[in-house]
């Protein structure tokens, strides 16, 4: 794939220069800013970031979790637990994405790009776990180097955001907590379907609560069912 890095070369090293971190394997860095979209209209063959991406959602929770016990010493299981799936989410973690300017970087397919692909929470908040995924691979799956880079970068930012709630509302934790209080039991959802082209695909979500069904579309099954998991809990509180 070296031929390919030449091509990238500069965006490779200008993130790099931003993460202030030097990949050893820099295949894992293009990897991690690659949407399937591109794959599939560019010549060579070159691997997208959803491994990536699946890997540093697991870095990043265990970076939040550890960030949380320090700063919040004495909140509980379930404080702790809603805070940190509020930040592990689209909606949050695309902002900091914006931070490092990720959507500079993402490689997407023209078609995609006309759609401003680059600036869809969902697209970012998968480049931006895909990037940590690729940073843990890359220093030997050791959390000490994700978490040195997230510390510098965010962790300020974040504390200062938790403590004046700036954090957006993570709609399926606020409606577990409600059902769980007002039903004794959990939400349940399911995908009622995925239409368009597999490089853009809209996922329609169905969530289930004793007699509430409520519909959330999405450019993916989290985004869906997040949107579900809202319109149910409005509906909740309204009535």
């Amino acid at each position: 794939m070296n031929d390919v890095l030449d091509v990238f070369k500069d965006k490779i090293q200008s993130l790099e220069y931003k993460l202030g971190y030097t990949f050893k394997n820099k295949n894992l860095l293009l990897a991690s800013i690659t949407h399937r979209s591109f794959v599939a209209e560019y010549s060579k063959k070159i691997p997208d970031y959803e491994v990536l991406e699946f890997l540093g959602d697991a870095v990043l929770s265990l970076i939040v979790s550890e960030i949380l016990i320090k700063e919040f010493p004495r909140a509980r299981e379930g404080e702790l637990s809603q805070i940190r799936s509020a930040v592990i989410s689209e909606a949050y973690l695309s902002k900091l994405a914006k931070d490092l300017n990720l959507h500079d970087y993402i490689l997407i397919s023209k078609g995609e790009r006309i759609q401003k692909g680059t600036e869809r929470e969902s697209l970012l908040c998968d480049v931006f776990e895909a990037v940590f995924g690729a940073i843990y691979i890359d220093s030997d799956f050791s959390i000490e180097k994700p978490r040195e880079i997230f510390l510098k970068y965010f962790k300020d930012r974040l504390i200062n955001d938790i403590k004046t709630e700036s954090i957006p509302k993570d709609f399926k934790s606020l409606l577990q907590i409600e059902t769980q209080k007002i039903y004794g039991s959990v939400p349940q959802y399911r995908l009622i379907s995925a239409e368009g082209p597999e490089h853009d695909k809209v996922f329609t979500v169905e969530c289930k609560i004793d007699s509430i069904k409520t519909l959330g579309k999405g450019k993916s099954k989290k985004e869906a069912e997040t949107q579900a998991a809202k319109e149910a809990y409005l509906k909740i509180k309204s009535e």
